[in-house]
């Protein structure tokens, strides 16, 4: 299981953020949609838009920023990152069974 669903099992403000910035995410590429099969165009389309990658821009921030002050983010992605095989519990296991 990645480190990512260990951490929002585990720490909700991650997960808090990391919905936020999905949804920032899904709006924008929605209203991107809508503004080309729809043929939308001009001054106010552009501001729009520019407005929701800016509230794209603002929770993915959020969300690195928090990835690296917390704590228990940080111990769970060490912890995701890390290769089983060469952990001590690994070695332990191979000779258990030698």
């Amino acid at each position: 299981m990645p480190a990512d669903h260990f951490r929002t099992a585990i720490c909700t403000d991650y997960e808090r953020l990391l919905f936020a910035c999905q949804r920032a995410l899904e709006i924008l590429d929605h209203r991107r949609q809508q503004i080309g099969a729809l043929g939308f165009a001009g001054k106010n389309i552009g501001d729009e838009l520019l407005c929701l990658e800016a509230a794209y821009a603002r929770a993915y921030a959020h969300l690195e920023s928090h990835d690296e002050n917390c704590q228990l983010c940080r111990f769970v992605s060490k912890l995701g990152h890390r290769h089983f095989s060469s952990s001590p519990l690994a070695e332990l296991e191979k000779k258990s069974f030698v």
